[in-house]
């Protein structure tokens, strides 16, 4: 039984990267890693997320694969979230990783 470790974490991650390079998939579809779209400061979209940690106006914070996600801003609000993608609209002050 082999027990899992980063170094078999690491070259899981690898082979995927290189499966999608050689088949000209983009990568993110097949690492899971979030998908961050930003549209000017008033509106970013996130997919490939964990889970909703906090939810208030002024914070949005997303596990993810990468660390948490953070956004600070003003009048935050989810116009659309499901279990892949959501879609935030406020006035967007920053956006963070925290690992």
């Amino acid at each position: 039984m082999i027990k899992p470790n980063k170094k078999n974490k690491l070259t899981k991650i690898n082979l995927r990267e290189q499966v999608a390079k050689g088949l000209d998939i983009p990568t993110e579809v097949m690492s899971n890693v979030p998908v961050i779209k930003l549209s000017g400061n008033k509106e970013i979209s996130i997919e490939n997320f964990i889970s909703l940690v906090e939810y208030t106006p002024q914070k949005v914070r997303l596990n993810t694969r990468c660390g948490l996600l953070i956004i600070d801003g003003v009048a935050l609000e989810a116009k659309s979230m499901t279990a892949e993608r959501m879609l935030i609209k406020g006035t967007i002050l920053q956006v963070a990783f925290a690992i």
